[in-house]
């Protein structure tokens, strides 16, 4: 639990008091490669911190169930959840995958509610934590709008080089909305 609390002093400032709060509602979880922590259409009902690990946020498909879309990944020491349900309390438009073997400390929704109420800094930390959400996400709207598909993966590259060497290139092609075929066009191009 070291991490969660060194990630919320490095960038929240938390107190002693309110991490040990914090600390008492997290329960630690562990994960094998390609586990299923979500499944589309199931109810968000955690709030985690991945630890140790990567993860895969995919959309199922109608037409093929092994071609579903990647829409994001996931690092170590980062806060995470499926966020529309977690927030509205419905059914999950998506799922989330280990990508690894993971480490998770998670906290549920009501835990997190009372964890709200219990301390000074946990309701400031929700909101500045869903801002940097929102902008990651508002950035990779932009970019799938603005750049060709070479210029995502390069970008992917500058960015993740773990990323590009760690996770299947079936899942790197349908993030960048791009079959693999053509993600191999790109990568013989730059390599």
């Amino acid at each position: 639990m070291e991490e969660a609390y060194e990630y919320l002093r490095a960038n929240f400032e938390i107190t002693e008091a309110d991490w040990e709060i914090i600390a008492s509602k997290m329960v630690e979880k562990r994960f094998k490669k390609k586990d299923i922590l979500l499944a589309p259409g199931e109810q968000e009902n955690l709030l985690s911190f991945l630890s140790k690990g990567m993860l895969r946020f995919f959309i199922p498909t109608e037409e093929d169930k092994d071609n579903d879309i990647t829409y994001d990944f996931m690092f170590e020491k980062k806060f995470f959840s499926a966020d529309e349900s977690f927030l509205t309390r419905t059914p999950s438009l998506y799922g989330i995958e280990a990508l690894s073997d993971i480490i998770l400390y998670q906290f549920t929704y009501d835990d997190l509610q009372d964890i709200y109420k219990k301390t000074g800094t946990a309701d400031r930390i929700g909101r500045i934590a869903h801002e940097r959400l929102f902008l990651e996400r508002s950035h990779r709207l932009y970019t799938f709008l603005r750049f060709s598909a070479k210029e995502r993966y390069e970008n992917l590259l500058k960015e993740n080089p773990t990323l590009i060497q760690e996770i299947p290139q079936k899942y790197i092609a349908s993030y960048l909305g791009i079959t693999p075929q053509a993600l191999s066009r790109i990568r013989r191009q730059i390599y």
